[in-house]
């Protein structure tokens, strides 16, 4: 992941506008792994406050995301912890 990031930071040091359509592409594709990856760990991590009894009103004052949108990354890692609310 840093590696990801150390080469998509890499391409976007010079204008994009001297990138080919190839590493655009695949500036593109880098970015999107990256956000999923980020979002996948921001879920777990939500996941487990809520576990450990903070409400998701407290969750969304406390971090600044969205009540709903907090519920929503965390929802696939609730299971996990046998939490279904």
């Amino acid at each position: 992941m840093a590696d990801d990031l150390d080469d998509l930071a890499r391409r976007l040091a010079e204008p994009v506008g001297g990138l080919s359509d190839e590493e655009l592409i695949a500036a593109v594709r880098q970015a999107e792994q990256i956000r999923a990856a980020s979002r996948e760990r921001t879920g777990r991590l939500l996941a487990e406050l809520h576990t450990r009894g903070l409400s998701w009103p407290r969750i969304a004052r406390e971090t600044g995301i969205r009540q709903t949108t907090a519920y929503d990354w965390a929802q696939p890692y609730l299971n996990v912890h046998g939490d279904e609310t």
